[in-house]
């Protein structure tokens, strides 16, 4: 095998494997444990006297497995989502054999790599734990097959029916192939009588009557009808009118007809065009999703493969099979919220028919594109005209003449103000305070070699709780903060704070590198979003306070520069320290993406250290843990424990506060309060510099309107980093605060540092406000001791207090 494709196909199966103790809809999953042990029990005969609604396919399968656990004792759930993850890695191989041939290696590694990468795949199989990978498998693996050896491509495609009836819609493909191939009667009733040969056989183990087609009729009657729902929480075109409606003669026959016969309509336009029985297999798929009725949120997954495959050859393939890879992973979440909280709904009605308008629409530019006699060179040829036209109309922001050597003393004395309000006063209050209870707690025990610190079922001491809702890395640097300093409140605090101050000067960095393109002295740009970031007051609480959220943002950053720079593999170990102190630094992963677009960088193997070095470096933060007595079996406990706190709990704080709030700064978050002496209090409140926050939102809406207008990349790519590191937080079930807006700031500050660029004159009033406004929340930002008039005078507004 292609060295490449293997390493892809290796780090994707180890990924996999990784994941499986997660997301798990215990409803399916422990269905099948309970056939596998029922089949084990009783046998094929009996199976069916209780009752199961899938055909005899998969639970061949399913007999094997439930002997492998009787036996091996490996864990069920990854036992038993194990067909599915193989499924997947067979159809990456198979990905890259059809493309390898329609087009190049290179054209098969990309899209095999998008296949086996992609969260879409990896919610159905590797989370969930279904199977229609299977289907994609073996539908891919049919139309194959057909060009090589169409009796076993026959045998195929019944296997794939006996696994899941849905595979039957890729009859059409298949008689037009044969049709295309003008064979005659015969080889069309070979191909018949071995399809039926297959699927009658697999029937017979499990036939416990005397008439073997009615009992196959029985067991296809009861598929069928298990759901007679037009939708089953499916996205799809009968999903406007509501989900669990119940379908009728009427609607089924509408929804077989375009199933089957929009295909056959479709596949004559396309013609002899290269690849166009992958293109009809995605549309056979896509078709049958859409407009069928009884279909299921999962039944969408078949078409990515062959998606993925067509991509290859036509590019703009590649934005339908985006588009509805973000919709198919919504459309999962949703349903696994409705399955797992009695039947809570995870989107409203609204949002729900955007989303099918948005799968319609995304088929009707798939038909476009197919149907398209425009090549994607001639469309970038064109649009290459159009940018050279464009050219002279480039922002470039203004050139600000300064010495270098004034420049340096700007950046140097940022970076010394930014260190000093950080450490000032760093060891008060003296005592755990907010989520420090937990975080700089459990850092303690880690110092001290408990093996507690690392066991989520103990009572801890009152006041306090073990932190193991998230990744051990934060703890281990304040654990490490103490070991120099002591076991104080500074030395919890101090790696934090030095990270804060990293932080500013990584603004600068990627400020500087990243605006390269627009202007020819970038580096002031960098020392304007370094200014303006280390005045922000939210930033500020978070570095001075003993959590990970600073721990999160700076190696998040750091990684980001660093690929920037093409350091892959110490920007892959630097993003493997970001997720190993919160899991939400995968945000990040899609400004990697994008950043590798727009500023052209090449596509490299080396990419792959952003699987492997990532999952090795949160392995070994575990290393303490398995130190202390611990095996493998509590760090997959752990992460199940973490899983479930992040996605299932349900929690109330009075200063929570939804996502869209934030760049206004609606709800601010009281983390200290002391109690009234002489009339004098200490509060330790997260709220944004107003100058930074307002004038930071404006700016992103000044820029957003620049990149569009003018075309530049560079802006919007600024936007789009600013947007994914906040608003992905719009599907989180759980409860929010404030400071989960802190991961944007460095692009709002960069946004801001742009829009002050173009209007020199009023950089220095910007930076004189957002200082005198800085002063002036200074104590309520660092809990000094103030009077309670100057306290009382922070809150502008009623949400304030």
């Amino acid at each position: 095998m292609y060295l490449p494709v293997f390493l892809i196909l290796l780090v994707g199966f180890l990924l996999r494997i990784f994941l499986s103790v997660f997301g798990t809809l215990e409803l399916d999953v422990n269905t099948f444990i309970v056939w596998a042990g029922r089949l084990n029990e009783v046998g094929f005969t009996n199976f069916y006297d209780s009752w199961s609604d899938y055909l005899p396919g998969y639970l061949y399968i399913l007999k094997f497995l439930g002997g492998v656990n009787s036996s091996w004792g490996i864990p069920k759930e990854v036992l038993f989502k194990f067909p599915g993850i193989l499924a997947d890695i067979l159809t990456g191989w198979l990905i890259f054999e059809i493309v390898k041939k329609l087009k190049n290696r290179k054209a098969g590694l990309i899209a095999t790599s998008l296949y086996i990468f992609n969260p879409a795949i990896l919610a159905n199989s590797t989370l969930w734990g279904q199977i229609d990978s299977l289907t994609s498998f073996l539908s891919l693996a049919v139309i194959w097959l057909l060009s090589i050896n169409p009796y076993l491509s026959a045998a195929v495609f019944s296997l794939g029916v006996l696994v899941k009836p849905q595979a039957i819609f890729i009859a059409p493909v298949i008689f037009l192939m044969l049709f295309k191939k003008k064979v005659s009667f015969r080889k069309y009733f070979s191909y018949g009588v071995v399809f039926l040969s297959v699927f009658l056989t697999g029937f017979i183990p499990f036939n416990s009557s005397t008439n073997l087609i009615s009992f196959i009729l029985g067991r296809l009657s009861l598929s069928a009808n298990q759901y007679p729902f037009t939708s089953v929480n499916a996205f799809n075109f009968w999903g406007l009118f509501g989900f669990w409606k119940n379908d009728n003669t009427l609607f089924f026959a509408i929804g077989t007809l375009l199933s089957f016969g929009l295909p056959l309509l479709f596949m004559r336009k396309l013609k002899d065009k290269k690849g166009w029985e992958y293109i009809s297999l995605t549309f056979s798929f896509l078709t049958s999703f859409l407009f069928f009725t009884r279909m299921h949120e999962r039944h969408l997954l078949p078409i990515f493969a062959p998606l993925a495959i067509s991509a290859s050859s036509t590019p703009f393939f590649w934005l339908p099979y985006f588009v509805l890879s973000a919709t198919y992973t919504l459309n999962l979440y949703f349903s696994f919220i409705w399955i797992t909280r009695d039947f809570a709904e995870a989107f409203s009605s609204s949002f729900i028919e955007l989303l099918v308008i948005i799968n319609l629409m995304t088929a009707g530019l798939f038909v476009w594109i197919s149907l398209s006699k425009k090549t994607f060179g001639e469309f970038i040829g064109r649009f290459k005209s159009f940018k050279l036209k464009r050219a002279t109309r480039k922002l470039i922001l203004p050139e600000i003449k300064l010495d270098k050597n004034i420049k340096k003393v700007f950046l140097i004395s940022i970076l010394v103000f930014a260190f000093f309000s950080r450490i000032f006063a760093l060891g008060s209050p003296p005592k755990e305070y907010f989520d420090e209870v937990y975080h700089a707690f459990t850092a303690k025990r880690v110092l001290a070699g408990d093996p507690k610190a690392w066991e989520w079922w103990n009572t801890p001491p009152e006041g306090f709780a073990y932190e193991w809702t998230h990744p051990p890395f934060a703890k281990l640097a304040m654990a490490g903060g103490m070991k120099i300093f002591g076991e104080n409140a500074f030395g919890w605090r101090i790696p934090g704070a030095l990270l804060g101050v990293l932080s500013v000067y990584l603004v600068y960095l990627i400020a500087k590198e990243i605006t390269k393109g627009i202007a020819k002295d970038s580096d002031i740009t960098g020392i304007l979003a370094a200014g303006i970031f280390s005045l922000d007051g939210l930033f500020l609480v978070m570095s001075r306070i003993g959590m990970n959220d600073i721990y999160m943002l700076t190696f998040g950053l750091l990684a980001l520069y660093l690929f920037l720079k093409e350091r892959q593999f110490l920007s892959a170990f630097s993003f493997g320290l970001a997720i190993s102190s919160k899991w939400s630094a995968i945000y990040f992963l899609p400004i990697f993406a994008l950043a590798h677009f727009v500023f052209r960088k090449k596509a490299k193997a080396i990419y792959l250290w952003f699987i492997a070095i990532p999952l090795i470096v949160y392995l070994l933060t575990y290393l303490p843990m398995f130190l202390t007595g611990h095996n493998l079996d509590t760090f997959i406990g752990v992460q199940k424990q973490m899983w479930w706190y992040h996605t299932r709990l349900k929690a109330v704080h009075a200063y929570t506060s939804p996502w869209w709030t934030w760049p206004l700064t609606l709800r601010p978050v009281y983390l200290y309060t002391s109690e009234e002496v002489g009339n004098m209090v200490s509060r330790i409140y997260a709220i944004g510099n107003p100058a930074v926050f307002w004038g930071g939102a404006l700016s992103i809406f000044s820029i957003a309107y620049l990149a569009v207008k003018r075309k530049i990349k560079i802006l919007g790519f600024i936007v789009f980093s600013y947007l994914v590191l906040f608003t992905l937080w719009a599907v989180s079930p759980r409860i929010m605060f404030l400071y989960h807006y802190l991961p944007a700031l460095p692009f709002l500050s960069i946004a801001l540092a742009i829009v002050l660029r173009r209007h020199i004159k009023i950089i220095p009033w910007f930076f004189v406000a957002s200082f005198i406004l800085f002063i002036y929340f200074f104590p309520h930002w660092v809990g000094l001791n103030i009077p309670l008039w100057l306290d009382r005078s922070y809150y502008l507004f009623p949400s304030w207090r």
